[in-house]
């Protein structure tokens, strides 16, 4: 087969390579993700088995967890009669209740992913992977470094080969050591199937290779595969593509085999004892897999009777009073909670959710910031932003985030001096956590005293093809979605809040899954806070009254944030507020804080370290303390335990 016929079959496996690997973005952006995506074309379980079997996946929770389940009567005898009648016959019954209760436990069977890979350890003694990794992660994170790094990686805007290339000719020292892999690398003829054809020789396991290869890190190779086809998704862009990353890996794996064995060692295709199959192998019929099926059923089919049991019960008596306050909040599950206390201590008062972007997509620039940041779903594609003037909101300087500990001398005195009392103050921070500089805070994420450029005065006048602010008429729409959306369009209360929410932590690099889903993983404070503003728009309500909402001049919109970790609220532009509903609000202030105590204490239920059985104040300073503490990697629990999403009136 000539040279461009096996690249040609090169970029076919890269290609299926791409659609089955994780697609992780960078958290740029946060949108939640289905991991499985490359099965989700599939029947469920049919998928599961094949993520299982091919890529090592536990899919299923082990049999002696069911076995547990059924004994604790979680899994309803009954339902799982019902799913065996259904599903196997009457006849079948007593067959099928016997292996799911008395087969004996096996662990899930050994995944495809990694027997080609594996050669190299039988044949030539030798881990690729612990070889090749360092140099690589310390290559593609140099690469993409988004600011950390105080130098920037060479070329970085012409191709993450081409850097590589200039750093190995321009630099003193090498991290090629072999002749013949630095030769390949630096030869612009190279092909990515001429470095296969040394490591693998038969080109039918080119596939498997590369397939073992990427799924040794799954997480970098998604990421880089992403990147490739999402320009927008690093701030400060990057190019790459995951044939340059391939690329690169293969001639680090030359190198490594080259400086363990010379270069006479031979292929690893000739030594694979295996039958050829499939890159991804279709799911063969398994009653270990049927028997995890049916358990899985029987168990999701008993939560689901309970639930609609719940359902029945009607809760309409505990709406037909006129609302004293209306709260709307993002559907994000952790404000469900307080929703139901707030409507517990605050007498007759109305919450609603809705996508915690408010119906208005856009773009935020910080006045100090250096980019601009999009807060709506992660797929939205705003035409508007929103700027920041008149901001006091600075990062805070610490003298422990200094690049003179990069540098040679610098480093060295700050580590003799410094690097004690940073020693001491991480050590103290453990038992008495404290806010610092390396805090993550939903509330700084703006200004609550500064201007936002929320109408627009001039559409002509555009940054970067985005237009400034919002029109009358675009801001009557979007207000007029999400008030429809929710069913308020009538009985406006006095005062109608709008909360936002991000959360704080100091431990946590993945941060933005914490904050709005809905905002591309920021807070939702800026979106509260221009909802609001629209809401009190005059001009916009006299286009509403015209559409048939008519919102009473006595009605004001608040907006807020709250803090999911921490739960505390925060309350933006109430100089707006007339006397009356000034009043009324500083009556709800307290009602508020109770139901954040008692939320607090429902969420710390799940946390090992803070007696719940406390009075819920006690409960929600500790959980605040959490909340910045050094040690706790997750102070949320974010969504953990969910099963449930219910979508309706709250009042049916």
């Amino acid at each position: 087969m000539g040279k461009t016929t096996s690249q040609a079959h090169v970029d076919a496996i890269l290609h299926e390579l791409a659609h089955l690997l994780p697609a992780q973005a960078p958290l740029k952006d946060f949108v939640h993700h289905n991991t499985l995506h490359a099965f989700q074309h599939k029947p469920f379980h049919e998928a599961l088995q094949m993520a299982s079997e091919n890529f090592g996946y536990k899919v299923y929770l082990g049999l002696k967890e069911y076995r547990d389940l059924y004994k604790q009567q979680k899994i309803n005898e009954a339902v799982l009669d019902s799913i065996l009648i259904r599903q196997k016959g009457p006849e079948a019954v007593d067959y099928w209740k016997d292996r799911m209760l008395h087969v004996a436990e096996q662990p899930f069977p050994e995944p495809h992913v990694g027997r080609i890979r594996r050669y190299w350890r039988e044949v030539y003694q030798l881990n690729l992977d612990k070889e090749v990794h360092q140099n690589l992660f310390k290559m593609l994170s140099a690469y993409l470094d988004q600011g950390i790094g105080i130098w920037k990686f060479p070329f970085h805007t012409r191709g993450f080969l081409t850097g590589i290339r200039a750093l190995e000719t321009n630099s003193f020292s090498t991290f090629i050591r072999s002749k013949r892999a630095r030769r390949l690398l630096l030869n612009p003829d190279t092909r990515l199937s001429d470095l296969l054809t040394l490591l693998v020789g038969e080109e039918k396991w080119y596939g498997h290779y590369l397939r073992d290869q990427q799924f040794a890190h799954p997480g970098w190779s998604g990421m880089v595969a992403v990147l490739e086809h999402q320009k927008g998704a690093l701030l400060d862009k990057r190019k790459i593509t995951l044939h340059d990353l391939v690329f690169f890996e293969c001639i680090l794996e030359i190198d490594a085999l080259d400086r363990r064995r010379g270069e006479t060692w031979t292929p690893i295709g000739s030594y694979i004892q295996e039958e050829e199959r499939p890159v991804v192998v279709p799911p063969a019929y398994s009653e270990w897999y049927e028997i995890h099926r049916l358990w899985q059923e029987a168990m999701e089919w008993t939560y689901y009777d309970q639930v609609i049991r719940g359902l029945q019960m009607s809760h309409e008596a505990d709406f037909k009073y006129p609302s004293s306050v209306q709260v709307i909040f993002c559907i994000d599950d952790r404000n469900c909670s307080v929703r139901r206390y707030v409507e517990r201590f605050i007498p007759h008062a109305r919450t609603y959710g809705t996508a915690g972007f408010f119906n208005l997509p856009f773009y935020f620039q910080p006045e100090h910031g250096k980019f601009m940041t999009k807060v709506c779903p992660a797929p939205v594609s705003p035409v508007h932003l929103i700027r920041e003037t008149e901001s006091a909101i600075r990062h805070d300087r610490d003298i422990h985030f200094s690049r003179h500990s990069k540098g040679i001398f610098g480093a060295w005195a700050i580590s003799q001096t410094m690097g004690f009392w940073s020693a001491i103050k991480m050590a103290g921070s453990i038992f008495f956590p404290t806010a610092t500089p390396a805090m993550v805070s939903s509330f700084r994420h703006m200004d609550p005293e500064g201007k936002l450029s929320i109408e627009c005065k001039n559409q002509t006048h555009r940054h970067e093809g985005l237009q400034i602010g919002f029109t009358v008429q675009e801001m009557a729409d979007s207000l007029e979605g999400m008030l429809r959306s929710i069913g308020l369009i009538k009985d406006f209360a006095p005062i109608i809040y709008i909360f936002g929410h991000g959360a704080s932590s100091v431990n946590n690099t993945h941060y933005a899954g914490y904050d709005c889903g809905a905002c591309s993983g920021r807070a939702g404070s800026v979106n509260a806070r221009v909802a609001a503003a629209i809401g009190n728009h005059p001009v916009v309500r006299r286009t509403l009254a015209d559409r048939g909402i008519y919102i009473p001049e006595t009605t004001q919109f608040v907006g807020g944030l709250h803090d999911t970790t921490r739960d505390e609220l925060a309350y933006y532009d109430l100089e707006v507020l007339t006397s009356a509903n000034r009043a009324a609000h500083e009556g709800y202030l307290p009602l508020f804080e109770q139901a954040l105590n008692y939320n607090a204490k429902e969420r710390s239920r799940r946390f090992h370290t803070i007696n719940s059985k406390q009075a819920a104040r006690k409960v929600h300073e500790a959980v605040k303390k959490r909340a910045i503490s050094l040690f706790e990697t997750r102070p949320e629990w974010n969504h953990a335990t969910n099963a449930l999403c219910i979508i309706g009136n709250r009042d049916s």
